[in-house]
């Protein structure tokens, strides 16, 4: 299945970014969904999503099995986490080493991609807790040492969206209902970012580069410090249950929630027998590409003394908000 884009549009008046706006071509996989048995579902997401494949699976099996009304015991969330904890990992380390890299093209500082596939290769492997406990060792070891990138000079965002806060399931539900959440969801009427960011801020570094308007560089902090969080986590692998939960909304009605790399991702079914009547997916992607969302803010405003200046501010942004699609940025004279 074509995994869609955005374009980014960017009005630019020869000074700087006045204003953009975003067209979304995602396909709502949703409503692929629908009418399926509840058993298939979960295999049937793991075949439609290339990125975040496990945090998707895991999303659809705890939504069927709350719509169902099983009892979700600290064993099965464990069971469902780890696969998603090293996923995670995995997206973090494949940002830091080589997306940022290849986006500031500094010779001195190439993509480091060897690197990232020995990582990569060896979190697949990790079968149980013992092999993503001797993993998580490494990882603790090599954060220690690892010299990792800077985005380099930034001006202030112009202006930023409020930071989504880390809500259980039973949050969710009643906003899930609102009318086009899934395409263009808000947390009770405003926009927000989700992601590493929202999850790590309230660490006092953090705190710091945001007072100094360092965004970009907040966002690579808190990838670092969701690393190290995330690799002591699988020694004990009890904390990764808070990467996930779900509830029963109603008879016959899940609604799940799991953080993945990108941010929270949400998902809500509605049974019909033993069949799927309804479903709702919303990603990371919708809230910080929301068309007044934070990139859209960020971006605006921005200084750029040329075209290239004014692209490369936007692939910046874009990329530090870490959209699950590929996109293209276009300029539009003011």
């Amino acid at each position: 299945m074509h995994e869609g884009s955005l374009e980014l549009a960017l009005t630019w008046d020869g000074k700087r970014i006045v204003a953009a706006k975003v067209a979304s071509q995602r396909p709502q996989v949703a409503s692929l969904l629908r009418g399926l048995p509840a058993a298939a579902v979960s295999d049937r997401v793991r075949q439609l999503f290339g990125i975040c494949r496990q945090a998707q699976s895991a999303a659809a099996a705890l939504c069927v099995r709350s719509a169902r009304g099983e009892r979700l015991t600290p064993g099965a969330l464990d069971e469902l986490a780890l696969p998603v904890a090293l996923e995670t990992i995995s997206e973090h380390l494949c940002h830091l080493l080589i997306a940022w890299p290849t986006l500031l093209a500094d010779p001195s500082r190439p993509p480091r991609v060897a690197d990232c596939g020995d990582w990569r290769r060896r979190l697949r492997a990790a079968a149980d807790r013992r092999s993503a406990a001797a993993i998580a060792a490494d990882l603790l070891d090599w954060l220690g040492e690892a010299e990792l990138p800077s985005p380099g000079d930034e001006s202030p965002p112009g202006a930023s969206a409020q930071l989504l806060p880390v809500l259980p399931a039973t949050e969710w539900e009643r906003m899930a209902l609102v009318e086009d959440f899934a395409l263009r969801p808000t947390l009770a009427g405003e926009v927000a970012e989700t992601g590493a960011l929202a999850r790590q801020v309230g660490d006092a570094a953090i705190t710091r580069l945001l007072a100094a308007g360092r965004r970009l560089a907040a966002r690579l902090l808190a990838r670092r410090l969701e690393l190290r969080w995330l690799a002591a986590a699988l020694a004990e692998p009890p904390r990764l249950s808070a990467l996930l939960d779900a509830c029963p909304a109603s008879a016959g009605v899940g609604v799940a929630r799991v953080e993945t790399a990108r941010g929270t991702l949400l998902h809500r079914l509605e049974l019909a027998g033993d069949g799927i009547a309804e479903y709702l997916i919303v990603a990371p992607t919708e809230w910080n590409f929301h068309p007044q969302g934070a990139f859209v803010r960020e971006i605006s405003g921005c200084p750029a003394a040329s075209p290239e200046a004014a692209r490369f501010a936007a692939e910046r942004v874009a990329l530090s908000l870490d959209p699950c699609v590929p996109c293209s940025c276009r300029l539009v004279d003011a």
